[in-house]
């Protein structure tokens, strides 16, 4: 069912004239505005995403690393797997989501005899952050919910479906980002161009 270590066991006017002016004066400011608070927004964002990158402890790949992330896997699983959760076997479907990132983090990892390389790889390094962020938040939501966690209705348990969602187009993106488990993402291009600008801007050619 899923692993095979030994975390193993069981992721938005008056006249006419008058005021087809006041129109097409109205329609440039709201224009003109919306392009500064657009303008304005994209900025911030970017200052956020520097200050995040400058700021954060550079998340490191290694042994311990994967392990810690294996058992973090495996312990959400076994508190989804209790016979009072009786999760229902549809998409997003957690225990389904789970053993599969984890098979295909296996596949890449038997694809790099030198894990160095995957951690000098930024997006599977955030990819892996990001997965042992989620799997604790879902640890601490089991902690606080307790037996509400049972409540098919329950706030806890929307939260569970929410996070089974983000679990779901997690491991889809390592798919596509991995295939084969071989990387990929540099053959990926935007193509908005506002996307392209900001991402460029941001990060350069990463």
């Amino acid at each position: 069912m899923m692993m095979s270590s030994n975390a193993s066991s069981t992721l938005f006017a008056t006249t006419a004239t008058a005021t087809t002016v006041k129109s097409v004066h109205s329609s440039s400011s709201h224009s003109s505005v919306a392009g500064t608070g657009i303008g304005s927004l994209l900025t911030r964002i970017q200052g956020a995403f520097s200050e995040a990158m400058s700021n954060s402890p550079k998340f490191v790949i290694d042994k311990r690393t994967v392990e810690k992330t294996w058992k973090l896997m495996d312990k959400v699983v076994k508190l989804c797997q209790h016979s009072k959760m009786n999760i229902k076997n549809s998409p997003p479907f957690i225990l389904d989501l789970l053993p599969d990132t984890y098979q295909h983090l296996k596949l890449i990892y038997s694809k790099h005899e030198d894990i160095s390389v995957l951690n000098d790889n930024e997006y599977f390094r955030v990819f892996i952050e990001n997965l042992n962020k989620k799997c604790k938040q879902t640890i601490k939501l089991f902690k606080e919910g307790k037996e509400k966690m049972f409540d098919e209705v329950s706030h806890y348990r929307r939260n569970l479906t929410k996070l089974s969602l983000v679990f779901s187009h997690m491991l889809s993106e390592l798919k596509a980002i991995f295939p084969n488990g071989i990387f990929a993402g540099d053959t990926f291009r935007i193509t908005k161009s506002d996307a392209a600008e900001f991402w460029r801007t941001s990060f350069g050619d990463r």
